[in-house]
């Protein structure tokens, strides 16, 4: 029994994990290192035990990844450098060889003690691991500490650890602390070891504090003035009453450096070396004084008093190699030890869920974000989710296309979602109009916008969806007197929408309800995407974007290239012009040789309703959001020219798009399952998109909308349809005329 009472006894010291520093981890998992798991340093702090049962631990939160060293971290708290490895998989986290891990931390501690680079920077005594990984569907973070020290054989041996109280008065207990104050802090913060040299004077008279200063000066310290000092090896402890542990490295750095300072290491001698280990512990912060034991009087409140002393004995034989020379020949390092035990008292990791206290709304978020930066870890590097994600898109029509677009936007993360539509539901959509249910048809009440909206936030709590009931002044819908007020105000609303979006989806189901939001996305420069049904044919497009004002008078009639229309000849002696740039894409309007009208008269009941075949909304949905997400990809954005596939396998243009070709237009046919992607230029007498008309609207405003909305052939007039039209039928009639006299001519 007495030999187990000297034996100098560590307590293993515990890691703590804040949510913090979880989160941090998921979001560098994520968005950083994927599928790496190689190591990454990372820092713990700890501090001097300030409680007379409860030990420090290391702690780890959200700035352990700071490569700032000490930077930010409290002056009261040891930085202590570590490595992190976070698992791919949690078969990996298990089968991890952490015996090599753990060999290949203590190895590198071995060799700083065996040169001596650990007593010129102490930090590198104190190390950790974590293993780790990261469940981010769950929400589980598995995670193991080691804490890399030596299991020496046989133990240290050391005096019953004397309070330091009887060594030293009061002052000389204030004069250690600030001693310890005032030393310098370096990258790695407040100093976890150092060293303490002392003046013992005559007999008889007390034990001064002579300085305290970096562990690097103990060997200098050690046996000055003749043997009228001392010289102490300290670490901030974080145990309360046993040596903490960091102590066991401490002294065999301290063995170490003993053996390369001795004689008896050159001659290879067995040796023993002894020590004066100070554990340092700041005064009690809480929980009042040590309970008194029976027969004792009150206990005073733990002071620096609290620190202890401990006289070791080291049997240092066979653990360093023979002569100095820095560790030139160090032996073999000893077995390691270090890693962390359970809550069950077993070696083994812990587990930490955080799926309870996470709020719902906040999990439903980082779901969906997960999803989509998946595919930047091995599919789509250069994906960009943010960039999806921060489009505000506007969706005119909330019926089948328009459910099914909001659909898809959220699965690419998009928040921001506006409906528009003045239909109310009813009980033939909710089958196709994935947004609505039974229970919106009851009444014939309910907005279609406004509905579409609270679903789209109760499938999505983080979505920002709103409905606007509104209707879309058309062409060909004539405005009585008493309309003009809401017409204007529709008209304006609807405009100042399209200027709070980024992207704008044409989702109705007439051709002339399509014509303003083209002219207003035309006309502030937005990306409009249509997406248009037949029964079994669609369309999807996206529309061009006109040149920006600076560049429009370089430009001829409907923002194409001057001359491109009618290039006139050059003379012979002039040399070739350079070849014009392209000119812009068209828009859903641009195929239209006459203006757009009032569809909705003279209809059957097949022609009223929605007659396609069910699956096809869906599937034009879709490719109208890919459409626009792979726009947002193009190095040019929105003003990106269309890549026909076939040219683009064989150039390769659609390097320019990591999602691959940027089409003009999609049209397919169920009825052959076949799509085909085609291009449509800018028309210069278009009555939509045309400089003529955007200029008439920026010069007129409703005005110009309402002259739009009466006329049957105002936009035709305005933009030279109607004088084409004359010209084509003049024409006409002059190939009639000679073909009659060339009849008459040979009936002669």
């Amino acid at each position: 029994m007495a030999d187990r009472a000297d034996t100098l006894r560590f307590l293993p010291l515990s890691g703590a994990i804040d949510v913090s520093f979880l989160t941090e981890l998921g979001r560098r998992k994520l968005h950083e290192f994927k599928l790496s798991d190689a190591p990454v340093e990372i820092r713990g702090t700890f501090a001097p035990s300030n409680h007379h049962e409860v030990a420090s631990p290391l702690c780890v939160s959200a700035d352990a990844f700071d490569s700032g060293g000490a930077a930010g971290v409290p002056p009261s708290l040891c930085v202590v450098p570590g490595t992190l490895i976070n698992a791919n998989t949690l078969e990996d986290f298990k089968e991890w060889d952490k015996a090599e891990l753990l060999r290949k931390a203590a190895a590198a501690i071995w060799q700083d003690m065996c040169s001596g680079a650990a007593l010129a920077e102490p930090h590198r005594l104190c190390r950790f691991l974590l293993l780790t990984f990261a469940d981010l569907k769950t929400h589980k973070y598995y995670y193991w500490f080691a804490f890399p020290a030596f299991a020496l054989d046989p133990p240290p041996r050391a005096t019953p650890p004397a309070p330091l109280a009887s060594l030293l008065d009061a002052s000389q207990l204030d004069a250690l602390r600030r001693g310890y104050a005032a030393l310098p802090a370096s990258a790695h913060g407040r100093p976890a070891f150092f060293a303490v040299r002392l003046s013992c004077g005559s007999a008889g008279e007390p034990v001064q504090v002579a300085e305290v200063g970096p562990l690097s000066r103990w060997l200098e310290w050690r046996g000055g003035a003749g043997g009228r000092e001392q010289a102490w090896i300290a670490l901030c402890d974080p145990s309360p009453q046993h040596a903490g542990w960091p102590a066991r490295n401490l002294l065999l750095a301290a063995a170490a450096a003993l053996r390369e300072a001795s004689p008896a290491a050159a001659a290879g001698l067995p040796s023993e070396v002894r020590l004066t280990l100070l554990c340092f512990r700041e005064p009690v912060g809480g929980g009042g004084p040590p309970p008194a034991a029976a027969g004792e009087g009150p206990r005073e409140p733990k002071s620096a008093a609290a620190s202890t002393l401990y006289n070791v004995t080291m049997d240092v034989r066979g653990l360093f190699g023979g002569g100095g020379g820095g560790g030139g020949g160090t032996a073999a390092p000893p077995s390691a030890v270090g890693w962390e035990k359970n809550s069950s008292g077993r070696p083994g990791a812990r587990l930490m869920d955080l799926s309870a206290q996470m709020d719902p709304a906040a999990t439903a978020a980082a779901a969906v974000d997960l999803n989509i930066r998946l595919m930047r870890w091995r599919l789509m590097p250069a994906l960009e989710p943010e960039k999806v994600a921060a489009q505000r898109c506007l969706l005119i029509g909330a019926g089948t296309l328009g459910c099914a677009v909001a659909r898809c936007l959220l699965g690419w993360g998009v928040k921001a979602i506006t409906l528009v539509d003045s239909g109310n539901v009813s009980y033939s959509n909710p089958v196709r109009q994935s947004l609505f249910a039974h229970k919106d048809c009851i009444g014939g009440k309910t907005k279609k916008a406004p509905a579409a909206a609270e679903e789209l936030r109760r499938i999505f709590p983080g979505a920002e969806a709103r409905g606007v009931v509104m209707g879309i002044p058309m062409p060909g819908h004539p405005v009585g007197a008493a309309e003009v007020d809401g017409v204007r105000a529709d008209a304006e609303a609807l405009d100042e929408l399209v200027q709070q979006h980024d992207i704008v989806f044409l989702l109705t189901d007439t051709r002339e309800s399509r014509w303003l939001p083209t002219l207003l996305a035309a006309a502030r420069r937005k990306l409009a995407v249509t997406a248009a049904l037949g029964f079994d044919t669609f369309l999807v497009m996206r529309h061009g974007l006109p040149p920006p004002a600076e560049e429009a008078a370089a430009l001829g009639a409907g923002g194409l290239p001057a001359g491109y229309e009618q290039a006139a000849p050059a003379e012979a002696a002039a040399p070739p012009p350079p070849p014009p740039p392209r000119p812009r894409l068209g828009c859903y309007f641009c195929s239209d040789v006459v203006a757009p009208a009032n569809s909705m008269t003279r209809r059957t009941l097949d022609q009223q309703c929605t007659v396609s075949r069910p699956g096809l909304a869906m599937v034009a949905s879709a490719l109208a959001v890919e459409l626009a997400v792979t726009v947002l990809h193009h190095q040019h954005g929105a003003e990106a020219d269309a890549d026909v596939p076939a040219e683009a396998a064989r150039a390769a243009t659609c390097d320019e798009s990591p999602l691959g070709v940027v089409p003009h237009q999609i049209r397919g046919a169920l009825s052959f399952f076949r799509t085909d992607c085609m291009l449509g230029r800018a028309f210069g007498k278009c009555t939509a998109c045309s400089a003529t008309v955007t200029d008439a609207y920026a010069a007129r405003g409703f005005d110009f909308l309402l002259d739009a909305f009466n006329g049957g052939d105002y936009l035709e007039e305005l933009t030279g349809l109607a004088q084409m039209h004359r010209e084509a039928e003049a024409a006409l009639e002059d190939v009639g005329f000679f073909e009659d006299d060339e009849d008459e001519a040979m009936s002669e």
